[in-house]
C-alpha cells in the first residue's frame, strides 16, 4: 500500500493535497491543529469524488485505478508518538506492506508585525507551530521512513525562507530555520534513500492571504511574473510531481512561485 501522510490539512495547500494523492491511490493520514469538522467533510469529499470516478471508469471499460479499500484516517491535533505507534503496528498487524511513504510536513501560521512589536506569546507560538512542531514530527516519522520501501518528506516552505519578508521576520527565520534543516536532514538521509525537500511557494491564493483588500491582491499579482497567485490545486499538483522524481533529488529548497522571487 501507498501512505500520504499530510499534516494542516484542514485548508489551503494540505486539503488539496489530500484529495490529489487520494486520486492516486494513496491511503490518507491526516492531521489540523482544532478544525476537525472540515477533516470530516474533506473525508466525504474525497470518498464521494473517487466513487464518482470508480463509476466513470466502469462505464468506459478503462482500469480502475481507485481502490474501494482506501483508507483515510483523520487525527484532531499533533501526531504524537503513542497515535503513530498504534497507526503503523495496525499496519503490521493487517499484514500491508507499505510500497511508499510520503510525509508532507504542511502545518503553519503566518503573522503580520514590525520586529520589535511581536509579543514574547506570538514569539513561542509561531516558532512552536512552524519551526520546533515540524522538527519533531520528522523525527519522529524516521523510524517508519525506514521501514517503507520508499520514504519522501517534504515541507511546505516559503520564498520568504530564501529572503526574507519586511514586516514578516518571524514567518521568514522559522521558514529559513525550515529549509536549512531540510538541507542537513536530507544529507543525514541520503545513505538509505530517503528523500527530503522543502517546496518554497510563493504567494499561494489561500486564507492565509485573505486579509489582503482586492486592491492590495492586484498589486501583489502584478509583481509576480505569472500574473497571478498560485491555486491550492497547482501547488498540490506540484507535490504530487516531486513525489514521482527519482530520490536523488534530496536536501533541495525548490520554488514554485511563478518567477516572482
Amino acid at each position: 500500500m501507498k501512505i500520504a501522510m499530510i499534516s494542516g490539512a484542514s485548508r489551503g495547500i494540505g486539503r488539496a493535497a489530500a484529495k490529489a494523492f487520494a486520486k492516486e491511490g494513496y491511503s490518507l493520514l491526516l492531521n489540523c491543529e482544532k478544525n476537525i469538522d472540515l477533516l470530516e467533510e474533506l473525508k466525504g469529499e474525497i470518498e464521494e469524488e473517487l466513487q464518482r470516478l470508480e463509476i466513470s471508469k466502469e462505464k468506459d471499460g478503462s482500469e480502475n485505478n481507485f481502490a474501494q479499500s482506501l483508507d483515510i484516517t483523520l487525527k484532531k491535533g499533533d501526531f504524537a508518538s503513542p497515535f503513530l505507534e498504534s497507526y503503523f503496528r495496525a499496519k503490521e498487524a493487517e499484514q500491508a506492506e507499505i510500497e511508499e511513504l510520503v510525509l508532507v510536513i504542511n502545518q503553519g501560521k503566518s503573522t503580520l508585525n514590525l520586529t520589535q512589536d511581536y509579543s514574547s506569546e506570538e514569539t513561542d507560538s509561531l516558532i512552536q507551530a512552524n519551526l520546533l512542531e515540524p522538527f519533531h514530527l520528522a523525527q519522529r516519522m524516521i523510524p517508519y521512513l525506514l521501514r517503507a520501501k520508499t520514504g519522501r518528506v517534504f515541507f511546505s516552505s516559503s520564498v520568504w525562507g530564501n529572503v526574507g519578508a519586511s514586516m514578516e521576520s518571524l514567518y521568514s527565520l522559522t521558514k529559513g530555520g525550515i529549509n536549512s534543516f531540510v538541507k542537513a536532514l536530507g544529507k543525514e538521509l541520503a545513505p538509505t534513500h530517503i528523500a527530503v525537500n522543502a517546496i518554497a511557494f510563493g504567494a499561494i491564493d489561500t486564507d492565509m492571504n485573505a486579509w489582503l483588500s482586492e486592491e492590495e491582491k492586484s498589486e501583489l499579482e502584478k509583481s509576480i511574473p505569472y500574473g497571478r497567485m498560485a491555486t491550492v490545486e497547482e501547488a498540490a499538483d506540484f507535490l504530487l510531481l516531486l513525489s514521482k522524481a527519482p530520490l536523488y533529488l534530496t536536501a533541495q529548497v525548490i520554488p514554485f512561485d511563478g518567477g516572482w522571487i
